[in-house]
């Protein structure tokens, strides 16, 4: 498929949101063009109050569509029944993609992380919820124009040869936009939600309020720490020119030859709110599955994957907190693009103490010394406090998470029945509440789960445990360029998709 005809399918004409909806659905149509429509052309509400009311508006909204779907279906045969569940699941997904369209910011990345695992959704919340990905509704242009006049002192046009006014990707803190500059150079602009930041604090304030129940619980203490952990990330991924920083780090971790690439920052055309870098062609994930690719090159991008992952958290500590399918570009030429470092978390000392020990406890299958450390990350002074139930239940989430750590030769992270026990592990610690322990976890968990999610749509496999020693330097066998660009080339004829 060629650029050309990726950014006609693309949102830059804002309608082709409508895609989402096959055109037998008319009204469901209409609805998600209105909603589309209405959010371009609103600033994101900004205060504790008005993003409160929205919030529980949309509760209600979705509360009464089910009470109404419950009273029709009882006089309903099973036939009429499906019907009529699937048009409520339909309506329900549609307000929710509507209402964290408009209030971005924490909540749309709320409505990310339930995207990345379809299989867990109704159909009709996995087939609209992806969008909220890189697919969002946009804000108007001239909310653009007024970020750059604010930003630079100069509308979009003066700065740069040519600026393409429709946004060709958005998500939940900005929007990206096609631009040439004078130059030459074609460049990715990715441009800010007004007030975005003070969505993140408006948001994190009214969960505090909502989680005051909890404050006579002994966790209590550390949800606060929790709740400042996260309010601190999100924040911090509001200041383009850290992520400018970051994004240059991870570039030079890799040689040209090595099959990633992380795109160039133009640091002249860059603020905290704007961030300018080389335009990279392909496609997001939906396109490249669609496009039915071989086995060979589903394990192929898998494999580049968790270098990519790898390299980042041995050589650099650091974590992408929010990996989503939005992060990864299906180059034409079978390279994988990686984008959006905002959201990422630097590993403390202490805390690459305690990875690199959980590691070697699980490298030497010492069951003892795993079980000391699942009670140190709980943040209990023993197993007798912990309680079994709880020990035995995170223990498992633990091992799941590093079962590919222990497995010689091909690892499957399309096996439904792997991906699935590491789901309904999760699902039983939330169920029991059992969510004490370090900070960090929040994003060490989002970090699995979410590349977790992206491997296992794609259905690819790669021999992680190799990877892990080679990027680690463990095993015996230290990290050489020599064996990182051994990353083959793309089978002849494939990874010729369509450029984005």
């Amino acid at each position: 498929m060629s650029a050309e005809t990726t950014r006609k399918r693309g949102i830059e004409a804002r309608a082709a949101l409508l895609d989402l909806m096959p055109r037998q659905e008319e009204a469901a149509r209409r609805r998600l063009a209105e909603l589309v429509e209405n959010v371009a052309a609103k600033r994101p509400p900004t205060t504790s109050f008005s993003r409160f009311w929205i919030l529980g508006s949309l509760q209600a909204k979705v509360t009464c569509a089910y009470l109404a779907y419950w009273l029709r279906s009882r006089w309903a045969d099973a036939e009429e029944r499906e019907r009529l569940k699937s048009e409520t699941h339909l309506k329900a997904a549609l307000e929710l993609l509507g209402t964290m369209g408009y209030l971005r910011g924490a909540v749309m990345k709320l409505g990310q992380m339930l995207a990345t695992f379809p299989d867990a959704l109704p159909d009709e919340f996995a087939r609209l919820l992806p969008a909220l990905h890189f697919e969002a509704p946009p804000m108007h242009y001239a909310m653009v124009r007024e970020v750059f006049l604010d930003e630079f002192g100069k509308e979009p046009h003066e700065l740069f040869a040519s600026f393409g006014k429709e946004a060709f990707a958005a998500a939940s803190l900005g929007q990206v936009h096609r631009a040439r500059l004078h130059t030459g150079e074609l460049v990715a602009v990715k441009i800010q939600y007004p007030g975005i930041a003070r969505t993140i604090e408006s948001d994190l304030k009214n969960l505090r309020l909502l989680m005051q129940p909890m404050r006579l619980g002994e966790d209590w203490g550390n949800v606060v720490a929790k709740l400042a952990e996260v309010e601190r990330v999100l924040l911090a991924e509001t200041d383009y020119l850290a992520e400018a920083s970051f994004a240059q780090t991870v570039r030079d971790s890799f040689t040209p030859g090595e099959g990633i690439v992380i795109p160039r920052v133009y640091h002249d055309y860059s603020t905290r709110r704007v961030l300018t870098t080389e335009h990279l062609e392909g496609v997001h994930l939906e396109e490249f599955l669609d496009s039915a690719p071989s086995q060979e090159m589903r394990d192929r991008y898998t494999y580049l994957m968790t270098v990519a992952t790898m390299r980042m958290l041995y050589r650099t500590h650091w974590l992408l907190a929010d990996p989503n399918p939005g992060n990864y570009i299906f180059m034409p030429d079978g390279r994988l693009g990686l984008v959006d470092f905002g959201c990422t978390r630097q590993l403390s000392e202490e805390e690459w103490q305690m990875q690199v020990e959980v590691e070697d406890a699980l490298l030497r299958r010492d069951e003892e010394e795993m079980e000391r450390l699942v009670v140190k990350a709980s943040l209990y002074d023993s197993a007798e406090q912990m309680g079994r139930e709880r020990l035995e239940l995170i223990g498992r989430v633990i091992r799941w998470q590093l079962e590919p750590w222990l497995s010689d030769g091909i690892f499957d992270f399309g096996d439904e029945d792997f991906f699935r026990r590491g789901m309904d592990a999760m699902i039983e610690v939330t169920r029991k509440g059992f969510m004490r322990g370090m900070p960090v976890h929040i994003w060490t968990t989002r970090f699995i789960l979410g590349a977790r999610g992206v491997v296992y749509r794609l259905k690819g496999r790669c021999d992680f445990q190799e990877i892990y020693r080679r990027e680690s330097g463990r095993g015996g066998e230290e990290s050489t360029m020599t064996s990182r660009n051994e990353a083959s080339p793309p089978p002849e004829g494939e990874g010729q998709g369509g450029g984005r």
